[in-house]
């Protein structure tokens, strides 16, 4: 009678301990692993509007280190809103990503979808800051930046090149003169650059001072409050606070609450 309790026993255990394993395995989704396989048959699928899904899942995804040569061929589809997000989400992968090069600069010499050309040159920005002993994109960014049709290619070109040699003070000039563009997305752009910079862009707090009190797209407000912050410049808090106070979009709060206390300021009790 003992033994049989005691197999009893030791079987509801086993059948617990199953259960708690299962339902942790459960709670946590699919591995990392699982992710991948899922990702690479929905990269294979010749719907583009599940290339499409899979690949705006991806940037943050610690499953696309597992997927270049899934993403690398993603540069290549007939579908520019997959290349743009493939150049997006390969931009974040360092060193890993220094095989897409070529076909990124191809990208940005004569993609005619132009926001594939622009996160092609802000991926190719990001790669050369992650491998500095890779310059191959310097050329092509550099055209870029003088030469794209698209006033917001240019100014993630320059920022790009930045992102690289971040005390080049003419390329900085340039992307601050581009703050007063006619463009508000334009002016966003420029700001996100220079924020990268740190108080080495210093200088350009006034314009961006001046973008941020232009704007009126909560999402433009956002990254320009945050570039605001960014670059350090305290005599800026009046018009910052002063923008935050007028400010509705729970994101750009966000942003400018941030920036308020990076420049050393207390921002006001939230209503």
């Amino acid at each position: 009678m003992l033994r049989a309790l005691l197999v009893a026993f030791l079987i509801a255990m086993h059948h617990d301990f199953a259960t708690v394993r299962a339902a942790d395995k459960k709670s946590k989704g699919p591995s990392v692993e699982e992710q991948a396989v899922k990702l690479r048959e929905d990269f294979n699928s010749t719907d583009p509007a599940v290339r499409r899904s899979a690949v705006r899942s991806m940037p943050h995804s610690p499953a696309a280190s597992l997927l270049m040569p899934e993403l690398f061929a993603a540069l290549k589809d007939s579908d520019g809103e997959i290349r743009e997000w493939a150049a997006t989400v390969i931009g974040n992968q360092g060193e890993k990503a220094v095989g897409a090069v070529p076909q990124l600069i191809v990208q940005l010499e004569s993609d005619p979808v132009k926001t594939t050309r622009e996160t092609a040159a802000r991926a190719l920005g990001r790669i050369g800051k992650a491998v500095p002993t890779n310059r191959t994109m310097v050329g092509a960014l550099a055209k870029a930046s003088r030469d794209d049709a698209d006033s917001v290619t240019r100014v993630v070109a320059l920022g790009a090149l930045l992102l690289m040699d971040p005390d080049n003070v003419q390329r900085r000039d340039a992307v601050r003169a581009l703050l007063t563009h006619d463009d508000p997305l334009t002016r966003m752009k420029a700001a996100h650059a220079l924020g990268y910079l740190a108080d080495k862009a210093q200088i350009a707090a006034p314009e961006i001072a001046r973008a941020l009190q232009q704007a009126t797209e909560p999402k433009q407000r956002a990254y320009l409050g945050r570039a605001l912050g960014q670059v350090g410049d305290r005599k800026q808090l009046p018009i910052l606070l002063a923008e935050l106070e007028r400010e509705t979009d729970p994101t750009a709060q966000s942003e400018m609450r941030g920036a308020v206390k990076r420049l050393g300021g207390t921002p006001p009790a939230k209503k």
